[in-house]
C-alpha cells in the first residue's frame, strides 16, 4: 500500500503555526510511542539477559510482538504529520520543519516539541545545529529579506 503523495508546500510563519496547532497532538503521540518502545526494549533485555545493543535482542523483541506494532504506529503517525506538508526531521526529539522561502532561498522553519510556537529557522544543510531565531538576520543579504 503506497502513501498518498503530498504536494510540496512553502509555508509562511502563520501557515506553519496553524499546521503546528493541528499536528502538536500527533507529535505528542509519536513521542509517547517512542517512550513505549524504549520501555519494551528494556523489558526484552531484562527478560532475555541481553544488553540493549545486542543483535539477538531484535529476535526477542519480535517474539514479544509489541515493538513491531509500536514501530508501525510510529510510521503511521509520521505519515499523518507529514501529510500536512511539513517534515519530521528528528522523530525521537519531536523536531518538525516547515519549508519556507526566505528571500530567494528555501529554508526550514523549525519547531521542537515543547516550544510554544515556531520561533526558529535554519538553512537546510545546516540542520538543527544551525537554528536561528526568526528575527536573526546576521548576514547582510538577509537584512532586507522577509520570511514568506
Amino acid at each position: 500500500m503506497s502513501s498518498p503523495v503530498v504536494e510540496p508546500k512553502l509555508f509562511t510563519v502563520q501557515e506553519a503555526q496553524e499546521v503546528l496547532d493541528k499536528i502538536r497532538p500527533l507529535v505528542d503521540q509519536m513521542l509517547q510511542t517512542f517512550g513505549l518502545i524504549r520501555n519494551e526494549v528494556e523489558a526484552a533485555a531484562d527478560e532475555s539477559g541481553l544488553k540493549p545493543g545486542d543483535s539477538e535482542l531484535s529476535r526477542h523483541l519480535e517474539d514479544r510482538g509489541i515493538a513491531p506494532r509500536l514501530l508501525q504506529e510510529i510510521n503511521g503517525t509520521i505519515q499523518a504529520i507529514q501529510s500536512h506538508g511539513c517534515v519530521v526531521n528528528g522523530p525521537e526529539a519531536g523536531l518538525i520543519d516547515f519549508p519556507c522561502l526566505l528571500g530567494n532561498e528555501i529554508v526550514f522553519l523549525c519547531w521542537k516539541f515543547g516550544e510554544p510556537r515556531i520561533g526558529h529557522w535554519h538553512r537546510i544543510p545546516d540542520g538543527f545545529a544551525g537554528r536561528r531565531a526568526l528575527l536573526d538576520r546576521d548576514e547582510p543579504s538577509e537584512s532586507t529579506s522577509t520570511v514568506h
